[in-house]
């Protein structure tokens, strides 16, 4: 269950961020206006999770394309002085992003490529009361904005 993070961007780029939902795209840049000062690396569309290939086999595009359709995918990693933030971001999140955020955990400890302890960040433009209530309860950290 291989951990793969790609190449780290610029907090300042502001291309088409891989794999984010074009509503959830602006809620992330006023983020890292607000927030992304302290990121020393930034990662979009990390793998996290899935079958383990060898070099040899990635080179088969085929091998590649069902690798990239069975792994999960976390919205962006940072790397921060002293931890890193699994991010998944969604302007208007359900129950489906906590899971999400877990599962990330869960799969990041089995293969953690970067070793310093993990926090696990919720952005977003509206939520809930009983979703915050929930994601607290989960050690969640929430970004609104």
């Amino acid at each position: 269950m291989p951990t793969t993070l790609g190449k780290p961007f610029s907090i300042s780029w502001r291309g088409r961020v891989p794999h984010m939902l074009k509503p959830d795209i602006p809620v992330w840049y006023r983020f890292l206006i607000l927030y992304g000062e302290p990121f020393k690396k930034l990662y979009y569309d990390c793998f996290l999770g899935g079958e383990t290939y060898t070099p040899e086999q990635l080179n088969d595009p085929m091998v590649r394309m069902a690798r990239s359709l069975s792994v999960k995918r976390a919205d962006a990693i940072a790397e921060l002085e002293d931890e890193v933030w699994i991010i998944e971001v969604s302007a208007d999140p359900g129950l489906r992003s906590i899971g999400q955020l877990q599962t990330y955990r869960v799969l990041w400890l089995r293969d953690p490529v970067i070793r310093k302890p993990e926090r696990l960040v919720l952005v977003c433009e509206t939520i809930e009361k009983d979703l915050l209530d929930a994601a607290s309860m989960y050690g969640l950290t929430i970004y609104v904005v």
